[in-house]
């Protein structure tokens, strides 16, 4: 993962939860438009919270946390 990757990936969290100025969400908005990678890590990650979100009173089993955290990790090029 590029440098400029990493940085835009560790305020991504910010970004999802609306507590990022207009100035860095464009920055983020931006980078997502040209990064096909980071815009597809993005997806999954969003899709992911909003599968939680949906289904917040089930737990989610332990093997499949472990292929998510895994999933994650190897986006964030965390290996």
């Amino acid at each position: 993962m590029k440098e400029d990757c990493k940085k835009n990936f560790e305020r991504i969290s910010e970004y999802l939860d609306g507590e990022l100025g207009p100035d860095d969400c464009q920055q983020i908005e931006q980078h997502l438009e040209e990064c096909p990678e980071c815009r597809d890590c993005f997806d999954a990650l969003k899709k992911t919270i909003d599968l939680c979100k949906k289904n917040a009173q089930e737990e989610i089993p332990g093997d499949m946390q472990n292929r998510l955290k895994s999933k994650l990790r190897e986006c964030f090029g965390n290996n």
